[in-house]
């Protein structure tokens, strides 16, 4: 079943992709991508060993990423960071903690979306044992099995949401 119903942040993210011409998982080489997507925002990226984050220093964003990770935890992180490049402005120092925590919540639900877009989830052909599922998707999209394993269950309540609506 194809969801044609997509969220504002799900449109983005397709947006992003196909402006790639990243249109299928075959194509999902998350090093590749890390590169293309940098260019496209004009993003410096560099990989350290401390924590990875996002910096705007006189107008120019950076994304460090901490290399001492799995390249799925590396990619993961890169899409947390880019999120908050693309959907929020200020630093996150200044701000009052309720209003931190929910950029980070908007932070992870894009990273969710961005490693495992909807647009591609919906073309695979998922296996009924959830563990089975969880492992594909994870192998697919390079991430690690809990990420997985939280965005599976997410897409299964949006689809289970739209059938009760229509």
């Amino acid at each position: 079943m194809r969801i044609a119903n997509f969220s504002l942040l799900e449109d983005m993210v397709l947006s992003i992709y196909h402006s790639l011409a990243v249109t299928d998982p075959d194509s999902f080489n998350c090093d590749e991508l890390i590169a293309m997507i940098s260019e496209k925002f004009d993003i410096s990226t560099y990989y350290f060993d401390e924590a990875s984050e996002a910096n705007n220093l006189g107008g120019k964003y950076r994304i460090f990423l901490n290399e001492n990770q799995t390249s799925q935890k590396i990619w993961q992180d890169f899409a947390h960071e880019l999120g908050h490049i693309l959907i929020h402005e200020g630093h996150q120092k200044f701000m009052f903690e309720p209003f931190r925590n929910y950029q980070e919540w908007q932070a992870i639900q894009f990273a969710h979306h961005f490693c495992i877009p909807t647009f591609m989830l919906n073309e695979l052909d998922l296996p009924q044992l959830r563990c089975e599922a969880v492992w594909l998707i994870a192998n697919t999209f390079n991430v690690e099995l809990n990420f997985a394993a939280e965005r599976l269950d997410k897409w299964l309540l949006n689809r289970k949401a739209l059938l009760y609506s229509s």
